[in-house]
């Protein structure tokens, strides 16, 4: 899987990943569609927010969208196929 990773202000790179197996309680998504929000914009620009300082490369595009390819063995009423949107804050 690809993703762009923040190195240091105004300086990202896009990376390839291992793909990632899905705990019990997780879905696995193939992201179809990122938005990039203030907040990726200010990292790259600043490399903070705040108090929050980038020290480590960081993966930017957080508002997401796509579709479950995979589901842990607790997932109830989700399935691969199905599309959703996510919110990795919570």
């Amino acid at each position: 899987m690809r993703a762009a990773v923040l190195t240091d202000p105004e300086e990202f790179e896009i990376e390839e990943r291992e793909r990632p197996e899905p705990d019990a309680d997780e879905v696995l998504v193939k992201i179809r569609n990122v938005g990039i929000c203030g907040s990726d914009v200010h990292y790259y620009e600043h490399g903070r927010i705040g108090d929050f300082v980038v020290e480590n490369p960081l993966v930017l595009g957080h508002e997401s969208a796509g579709e479950i390819v995979e589901t842990g063995a607790n997932v109830n009423g989700f399935e691969a196929g199905d599309r959703v949107t996510l919110e990795p804050g919570v």
